[in-house]
């Protein structure tokens, strides 16, 4: 039975709720995505609707506090902004042959739930590499800086082997210092700022005389690491790990050759001032003007906005099963004053063919 090590067929036509569920839980667990953490999943009950962008005039310190005896305090106006979201389906379909599922599970797998994990991880993928076009703009995130020449941090390489230090003229940990402080004047507290670093970012901080000048008594085994860099840029530091792969084969890190500060709230909300956020149609509750609850579904064919369909070719003679995997979501800056990209860290890397696909 080539479907009996997996979960059936759903009814043609029906989302399969344990593959719906497993394609919502689904990570890239080798090269983990970076996006959630400046672009968390905020769900939201329609696919359409304006959401809330507040000021900073509580930042004002008013004039005065004093009020007179038999007179008014000072009014304070609290206003905001508005602009909408609009979660479209971001789908995927794939098809695994009859001969291809009975022979994986012979093999100990099963070639549908591979199909499903390529499937979302594809559309995740896709989501990392739209998040970081967006938080890798100028225009989006003005605060942001772009280094050039000595100032990128991969100059000290061009310095003689005998002289580490007198020639740098990079200095990685003052440049992220001068970002913390744009976050800190938008509130933001450090012990809230992550630092997106690329892997080629990650490959030069390590070895860079700014970053061994502060551990050249402590650190005997001589390794540097996230949890140091962290320590050294005094917030959380990721490296950006994920690849894009070209149609002739060749790699390209998702994150180019450059770094990223920013902030997000833990738990994201439409009202807070996360750098940027991810609309999720999951649908839920609405309250109407006379304080009524309201049941909006979420999108169709989708448990909380995340969806797997399943049928078997129509033309049965072609004996194959048919996946589609659907997710339904709108990506927004929603606070440019909370991220600073740092374009242009390194030089770019020259990368490297992957071997070509091999089939049977």
């Amino acid at each position: 039975n080539e479907m009996g090590g997996y979960v059936g067929l759903a009814p043609a036509g029906f989302p399969n709720v344990a593959l719906s569920n497993y394609a919502k839980e689904f990570a890239d667990d080798d090269v983990p995505l970076v996006g959630d953490l400046i672009c968390p999943r905020v769900p939201v009950e329609r696919q359409s609707f304006p959401y809330l962008i507040w000021d900073r005039q509580n930042l004002q310190i008013p004039g005065s506090t004093y009020r007179a005896p038999g007179t008014r305090p000072n009014p304070i106006r609290r206003s905001y902004s508005i602009s909408s979201y609009f979660c479209r389906s971001h789908a995927l379909d794939g098809m695994v042959p009859f001969e291809d599922e009975a022979y994986g599970l012979g093999l100990g797998f099963s070639t549908k739930a591979h199909l499903t994990g390529d499937l979302i991880g594809r559309i995740r993928r896709s989501r990392e590499n739209e998040i970081a076009t967006m938080a890798l703009s100028s225009t989006n995130f003005p605060n942001g800086v772009s280094l050039s020449g000595t100032s990128m941090w991969d100059s000290y390489i061009t310095t003689p082997a005998n002289d580490t230090t007198a020639t740098v003229t990079s200095h990685p940990i003052s440049d992220v210092e001068l970002a913390k402080e744009v976050l800190r004047q938008a509130s933001v507290p450090d012990n809230l700022m992550v630092l997106i670093l690329s892997s080629p970012v990650v490959r030069v901080l390590v070895n860079h005389p700014d970053v061994i000048e502060r551990f050249k008594y402590t650190n005997s085994l001589g390794i540097i690491d996230l949890d140091k860099l962290s320590s050294v840029f005094g917030v959380k530091c990721v490296r950006a790990g994920a690849l894009s792969l070209s149609q002739n084969n060749i790699p390209s890190w998702i994150w180019g050759n450059n770094a990223f500060l920013g902030y997000s709230k833990p738990s994201a909300d439409r009202m807070d001032v996360s750098c940027a956020k991810t609309f999720v149609w999951a649908g839920g509750n609405i309250t109407d003007g006379g304080g009524n609850s309201i049941a909006m579904p979420a999108a169709p064919g989708t448990i909380d906005g995340y969806g797997v369909l399943e049928w078997i070719e129509p033309h049965l003679s072609e004996k194959k099963y048919w996946q589609s995997v659907d997710w339904y979501y709108d990506t927004h800056v929603t606070a440019s004053e909370t991220g600073y990209p740092l374009l242009g860290a390194v030089s770019s890397e020259t990368m490297a063919a992957v071997a070509g696909e091999v089939e049977g």
